[in-house]
């Protein structure tokens, strides 16, 4: 199967995951949502580890921060290229509510679109690099070798081989992020 046929034959089972995730009310500013941001963490660590990454874990951030996510998957071959992947799992606040059309943590299909907090910045984008490697390695793998293993693989090092092209060290890392206002400006941290 190649990489498009994979997106396309899959896509329904990403976006489920993602309405999963964006039903996570994971608002890093709100300190009554410190658990549900924590829900987050550990909700894209296991959906990681289910896309086959052998390391995927939950950091906790010093002096009480919000929890960070890492995960990393090692080529076989150690000088194969690096590729990193950041992004935020965390949410902004919904306010004001009456200008949401539905409530923002049911996520809604309308008009071909994912309506929902976090669809767009950044929950969708961290999430379609998991399935951006499960398509490659659903493309690259000879049959037999797993070519169906990607969508919940086994944890395991990059084999060498035909698979080389798909195969660079891969990390990824999400943390949550804080919105500080200070003398009128909104910073980002």
């Amino acid at each position: 199967m190649d990489v498009r046929g994979y997106v396309e034959s899959n896509a329904r089972e990403f976006i489920d995951d993602l309405k999963q995730w964006l039903a996570i009310p994971s608002i890093s500013a709100d300190p009554d949502r410190r658990g549900d941001v924590r829900r987050s963490a550990e909700w894209l660590a296991r959906h990681l580890r289910g896309a086959g990454f052998p390391v995927a874990e939950v950091w906790d951030t010093p002096s009480g921060g919000l929890p960070a996510v890492f995960a990393e998957w090692p080529a076989a071959d150690p000088a194969a290229p690096t590729v990193l992947v950041y992004g935020h799992h965390d949410v902004q606040p919904v306010e004001p509510l009456e200008e949401w059309h539905s409530p923002p943590f049911e996520p809604a299909e309308r008009d071909g679109l994912l309506l929902g907090r976090g669809a767009s910045d950044d929950k969708g984008q961290v999430l379609i690099h998991s399935l951006g490697v499960r398509a490659c390695l659903a493309a690259t793998l000879p049959t037999g070798e797993g070519a169906e293993a990607p969508k919940r693989s086994r944890a395991t090092t990059a084999p060498a081989g035909p698979t080389q092209r798909c195969q660079p060290r891969l990390a990824a890392a999400s943390t949550a992020t804080r919105a500080v206002t200070s003398g009128g400006s909104t910073s980002r941290r």
